[in-house]
């Protein structure tokens, strides 16, 4: 079962507190031995220093792991949001015969545990993660306007003027949809620049296809 985040905050400042007593008791009982009895404080103080350096150690290696595993969850989570921002169903209508459709949605399930999670709340992470809060609003404000679009096609019973009209709101310069495919080109780019030295995201990042041309 899941420690309580009080529980969690309790154990981790009994355990420094301990360590560091310990500590300060091995090194007053080193400096008051006798010359000739202080390698059995030595060893116990170094011994401390060494529990001390391995928690700190073991935290930030289970800290990165997490902000390893966020950032290719975010990748992965780019490659499905590429395929549906450029999806043939956001193509341009044919006039002579425009159609009813229904639109996929991005996804933002990996992009909101990141937020949530607090694992990027480190200062070295700021840009992303001001992308990512620009980006999640884009995708709920275009969700929002695709399932107007939608009423609007069927509920309506739109006539072919009207399924353009639809049309050519969701595809204007400054529509929502042509801001989260720019949103999620800076977030490509960033993850690249910024993080491109983890192997295995660059190569998930890579393997995300080109969009072609809005």
């Amino acid at each position: 079962m899941a420690l309580r985040p009080m529980r969690r905050s309790g154990y981790s400042v009994l355990t420094f507190g301990a360590l560091a007593a310990a500590l300060a008791v091995c090194v007053s009982w080193l400096v008051t031995a006798p010359p000739g009895n202080r390698w059995e404080p030595v060893i116990q103080t170094l011994a401390l220093v060494a529990a001390i350096s391995g928690v700190f150690a073991e935290r930030l290696a289970a800290a990165q792991e997490r902000e390893r595993q966020t950032l290719r969850a975010l990748a992965d989570e780019l490659a499905k949001n590429t395929a549906i921002l450029y999806d043939p169903r956001f193509a341009p209508l044919d006039p002579d015969r425009p159609v009813h459709r229904v639109f996929p949605r991005p996804v933002l399930s990996a992009t909101d545990a990141a937020l949530v999670s607090g694992v990027l709340a480190d200062r070295g992470h700021s840009a992303l993660v001001a992308l990512l809060h620009a980006w999640r609003d884009t995708v709920h404000e275009l969700n929002r306007r695709l399932d107007l679009a939608e009423l609007r096609s069927f509920v309506v019973e739109a006539q072919s003027a009207e399924l353009l009209s639809v049309d050519r709101d969701l595809r204007r310069t400054d529509g929502h949809l042509h801001r989260a495919r720019h949103l999620r080109g800076d977030i490509e780019r960033l993850l690249l620049e910024r993080y491109g030295h983890d192997a295995e995201l660059a190569a998930r990042v890579r393997a995300i296809p080109a969009p072609p041309g809005d």
